[in-house]
């Protein structure tokens, strides 16, 4: 079911591709992109915009990357260290 003014709708948000920026990211071949922009940013659906990066640089549990700790330097220096353990142990065997 159609809203009696789609038309006018449709109509009145249309606007010039032709106006918009090409996108111009470094691409991997070195050269730049020539798709057309963004209204928004200017850049392409491919390329987005420049990452403002991490709000905080805390790492541990509240990092955006922290999926189950089982990397982390503490456990892994923890892993070593019971490796090291279990050798000596079968070492006095």
């Amino acid at each position: 079911m159609l809203k009696k003014d789609y038309k006018a709708h449709v109509t009145g948000n249309k606007f010039n591709l032709d106006t918009l920026p090409t996108c111009r990211a470094k691409t991997r071949s070195g050269s730049l992109c020539k798709h057309k922009g963004n209204i928004r940013n200017g850049r392409c659906k491919r390329h987005g915009g420049d990452s403002t990066g991490p709000t905080n640089q805390t790492f541990g549990k509240n990092h955006h990357r922290y999926v189950h700790g089982l990397k982390t330097q503490e456990v892994i220096t923890m892993r070593k260290l019971v490796k090291e353990m279990h050798r000596g142990l079968i070492r006095i065997d």
